[in-house]
């Protein structure tokens, strides 16, 4: 009886020793194998379950069996997902090693070392141990970092220096266009910008008007006192019609003794209201030079005044109103005084 006791004692422990090497072997493919192992682990609880206490021989040797085929079956599938996992880890390598003579390829002054880098990182590829490809891959990171780090400052410099040659090009062709459009002797827009505003004006689909002012007896005043007296008189009334509108109107002079100015989103009656203000406003006395004396001259300015119509172009636009101007233009006598 003692031996029969005790050789029941040794089952008992043998089936315990099976059971841990079970649970053993399910926390070794959960660890190796992750969710990959996941099926194996499923089967290996399957076939543990006729394995509780008391179970009869016959259901522990079944369940070994079972548990060696699958033990055999998973290590053939892990052997797979190595492999798998090492064409994966090569695959990466041979991008990064790519990407590196690329990079290198580009013109950064660390452009041998990358490529130099990138060459070495591709011999790893030829390695067959994963274990031996991780360990190269881990003592090339913080190489990696610095030289990234490197890369990362020489780019944001390199990107800063564009940017400001491209802010400078982009300034330099403000100031180009700005130049092509303004009149040299007034500061105001020219004709050229007024052409511009009238397309601008014409593609918002909004009604506008325009002036057209012509100086009367203007031709006198250059008789009279010289050109360069004339080139005064006419800055002058540039800066008193810019005083005279509003932020919204557009001030150019269209050419000699022309001027004009394009009213947005105005009607023509609310043009002629304008036209008055503008007129009371901008013209009026002058002062001039002739000989070293001071000469006091009254300019008036005569109006045209048009409301866009659909389908104008810019130039049929302001014909509209220069026509305009020269029907009402009055035949006046220059008025001046001197002190």
């Amino acid at each position: 009886m003692d031996v029969l006791g005790e050789t029941q004692a040794r089952l008992r422990s043998c089936l315990n020793v099976y059971k841990r090497a079970l649970s053993a072997l399910d926390r070794a493919a959960e660890v190796l194998a992750g969710e990959d192992g996941r099926p194996f682990r499923e089967r290996l609880k399957s076939a543990s379950i006729g394995i509780e206490q008391e179970a009869p021989a016959h259901a522990i040797e079944q369940s070994g069996q079972h548990v060696a085929q699958e033990l055999d079956l998973f290590v053939r599938e892990l052997a797979k997902l190595r492999d798998r996992r090492e064409k994966e880890y090569k695959q990466i390598i041979r991008i990064v090693a790519e990407a590196g003579v690329t990079m290198a390829k580009g013109g950064s002054s660390q452009s041998e070392e990358l490529a130099a880098f990138a060459a070495r990182l591709d011999t790893v590829t030829r390695l067959e141990s994963v274990a031996e490809i991780r360990h190269q891959l881990a003592s090339r990171v913080t190489e990696l970092q610095e030289m990234a780090s490197r890369i990362q400052v020489e780019g944001q410099a390199r990107a800063q220096a564009l940017e400001k040659e491209i802010r400078n090009v982009q300034d330099r062709l403000k100031a180009a266009e700005a130049l092509a459009e303004t009149d040299v002797l007034t500061g105001l827009g020219n004709r050229r910008m007024a052409e511009n505003a009238m397309r601008a004006a014409i593609g918002s689909g909004m009604p506008f008007s325009l002036l057209v002012f012509d100086l009367d007896s203007f031709k006198s005043v250059n008789d009279r006192f010289g050109h360069s007296q004339g080139d005064r008189l006419l800055k002058a009334v540039g800066e008193q019609l810019k005083r005279s509108v509003r932020e919204s109107d557009v001030v150019c002079r269209w050419g000699g003794d022309e001027f004009v100015v394009l009213l947005a989103d105005t009607s023509l009656v609310n043009a002629e209201e304008r036209a008055a203000h503008i007129r009371a406003n901008a013209f009026g006395r002058f002062v001039l030079g002739d000989a070293g004396k001071t000469v006091w001259v009254e300019i008036d300015g005569s109006a045209g005044i048009a409301e866009y119509q659909p389908g104008e172009t810019p130039s049929e636009f302001f014909a509209r109103a220069d026509q305009v101007l020269y029907e009402k233009k009055p035949q006046r006598q220059l008025v001046f005084a001197s002190s």
